[in-house]
Formats: C-alpha cells, structure tokens, sequence
C-alpha cells in the first residue's frame, strides 16, 4: 500500500522497527509494568514528547500502521493534535488537512518515543514510575 493511500484510508503509522516496543508499553494487565491501554496511548504521548523537545523525525524505514485516525479521541486527542500541527505549521488551514495533521504527529512520535523508552521502557521491571517522572 503506498503512503498516499495509507494516509488517505485515515491509518497511522510508526517506524516497523519500534512496535515491538509499543506493544511492550501497551499489552498486558499489570499496570505497573504495562503503563498504557492501547498503541494510541503510546503514540499520543510520544507525540507529545517529541514537539516538547521540539524533535520530529520522519520514518525513513519500514512503516507499520497501528491504528486508525478514528480511535483518537475527538475531545482530547484530536485538539491536540490539532493543536501541535497549528504550532508548527502557523497556519490555522492546516485543520483542513487530516493526512498533513498524521503526518506531523507521526514525525514528533517517532522522536519523542525514544525519550519514552529510556523514560519508560528500559526501566526493566518499573515502566508505570519512570511515566510518573515524565509527567513530574
């Protein structure tokens, strides 16, 4: 499937290379060792991550499409994606571009998910802390 489609069909992608770790981050029921609900989860704060330190990184490899755009949450996920594509393009018509606003996410999760994994991630048996210290 070429990128143009993907994107059209609404999917969300991450370098194929990290999914092993969103899973780890999102599959289980221990809440200590498995800190989040689902892949979008992962991916939301990544993104967030990655615009903090104002890092983004396009996915030069392999992408694997983890989710739709229709499991972001309208009252809080989309605004802040929203919100972060105004804030790097400047330009409020950006809203009208869905594919552009994924993209955008997409560059800043694939930077900011390695601050998650040396935050989160490499803290072996104690992930849910190293989350906590992220958000301190």
């Amino acid at each position: 499937m070429s990128e143009t489609s993907s994107r059209a069909s609404g999917r969300v992608s991450i370098d194929a290379s990290l999914h092993e770790l969103y899973k780890e981050l999102s599959e289980g029921n221990d809440p200590e060792k498995v800190p989040f609900r689902t892949m979008k989860d992962v991916f939301m704060l990544a993104a967030c991550l990655g615009y903090r330190r104002g890092q983004s990184r396009a996915i030069s490899g392999a992408k694997r499409q983890i989710f739709h755009w229709a499991q972001f949450s309208e009252q809080v996920d989309v605004p802040i994606l929203k919100a972060i594509a105004i804030a790097v393009t400047g330009d409020v018509q950006i809203l009208a571009d869905q594919e552009r606003i994924v993209q955008i996410a997409e560059e800043f999760a694939n930077a900011g998910i390695q601050e998650l994994r040396a935050q989160v991630a490499d803290l072996l048996e104690q992930p849910l802390w190293g989350l906590i210290n992220i958000v301190r």
